[in-house]
């Protein structure tokens, strides 16, 4: 894994996140973001609708091929947008680390409880 992977799965699982290795909570956590950068970007109503209501019938990609394809798509809208996206990455859980600092010196046993 990269070292970005390894400081965010060590994040979720330090501040007892269970769903680390859930994946049905994983796929809700990247829906919810994706739809969040797709509105972040200007996207609209209309063309998500349309890409939801087309009869996907195929067998899914596999996930690295996926993955791959995802991570360029991210590139190509950091370079849009003028955005190193791994430093982008980094500062998110930078800020959930003061964040979590924040809150347990407030209340040790809250200490992990930051959501997005």
């Amino acid at each position: 894994m990269s070292e970005f992977q390894n400081k965010a799965v060590g994040l979720m699982a330090a501040c007892g996140e269970s769903s680390v290795s859930d994946l049905v909570e994983r796929q809700r956590k990247l829906l919810l973001s994706a739809l969040e950068l797709y509105r972040a970007v200007g996207g609209s109503f209309e063309q998500l609708e349309a890409v939801m209501m087309r009869d996907d019938t195929e067998a899914p990609r596999r996930v690295d091929l996926v993955i791959g394809e995802l991570m360029s798509e991210l590139a190509a809208i950091g370079h849009i947008y003028d955005l190193d996206i791994m430093q982008c990455a980094h500062n998110m859980l930078d800020t959930r680390l003061r964040e979590k600092a924040a809150l347990a010196a407030i209340s040790p046993a809250d200490g992990c409880r930051v959501q997005r």
